[in-house]
């Protein structure tokens, strides 16, 4: 089974027809047809059903043409990540919380790119449970969290990059109060409590004894302050100093906790993978905020 062939389906499917596939490659459309022809006999499958003058990517092809993209990629990116220079080559696959991603993460990621052209960076957003099961899976290089609340497992490394305290976020033409006195007159939007921020809010809300009147549960800070701007309740979250000043000019806010409550943010990644020292340069980049 040859590279090739598979390279022959994926242009078929992708340029519509064994003909256009053959003048997109260079090949004659029967050199199309024995590539399919022996791919098939390799298989032991067929891979395309005859639909009139048509053929057409039957169920079979769909799950081989799936398994062909993944390998394509694979094959293309085989030198990524070689040698000492090699680390700063090819693709960081990185996972960002919403705050992150709105904050400091794009200065550092311009800086990164600065220093190594050759690199590609691909941002997934997530709530931080999901990113971290997400690089224990494998999937993702490094992703930049909340803290996770359990412990680190062996195989894996957290580094804090910053501290973020937690302020009751309110419409500005609401009075300042306390947080609780705030927390009791005001609907509550909250946050969804499978993040591990929300449920930091739910432990002190418990712990004090406030039960705000909840209004609605939202998974985004985005969406949740966009209700707070309607007037609809107020929020709690954490915010960083690169967002403070920003935030304060739109909203009013007031420290949540007695004492306040914080989450460290920082970076989550296994003890040994392939971008590891490219991880380490992103580290060093944020701290230098």
């Amino acid at each position: 089974m040859s590279v090739k062939a598979l390279k022959t389906l994926c242009a078929i499917v992708q340029q519509g027809s064994f003909a256009a596939a053959g003048d997109k490659l260079g090949l004659t459309q029967a050199a199309v047809s024995i590539q399919i022809r022996q791919l098939e006999e390799q298989l032991g499958a067929r891979l395309f059903d005859r639909v009139g003058r048509n053929q057409v990517l039957n169920h079979d092809g769909r799950k081989v043409l799936e398994r062909a993209e993944q390998i394509l990629t694979l094959y293309d990116q085989l030198g990524d990540g070689l040698g000492a220079a090699g680390q700063f080559n090819g693709e960081l696959l990185l996972g960002a919380v919403f705050s992150v991603q709105t904050g400091v993460l794009g200065p550092v990621l311009a800086r990164l790119r600065d220093r190594y052209p050759l690199l590609k960076i691909k941002v997934l957003r997530g709530m931080s449970i999901d990113l971290a099961q997400r690089v224990e899976s494998g999937e993702l290089d490094a992703v930049l969290i909340t803290e996770p609340q359990h412990s680190i497992p062996p195989d894996y490394e957290w580094a804090t990059l910053d501290c973020e305290p937690f302020y009751v976020v309110a419409h500005k033409d609401i009075p300042v109060q306390s947080d609780a006195e705030m927390l009791r007159r005001y609907p509550f939007i909250r946050l969804d409590p499978r993040a591990w921020a929300g449920s930091m809010i739910d432990s002190e809300l418990r712990r004090r004894g406030i039960a705000p009147d909840e209004m609605m549960e939202l998974d985004s800070l985005q969406a949740a302050l966009m209700m707070v701007e309607q007037k609809l309740g107020l929020t709690i979250m954490a915010v960083g100093n690169h967002r403070l000043e920003y935030l304060r000019e739109r909203f009013c806010l007031v420290p949540f906790g007695d004492p306040v409550i914080h989450r460290n943010v920082g970076l989550y990644q296994r003890r040994d993978h392939g971008r590891k020292a490219l991880a380490q340069v992103l580290i060093e980049e944020f701290l230098k905020l």
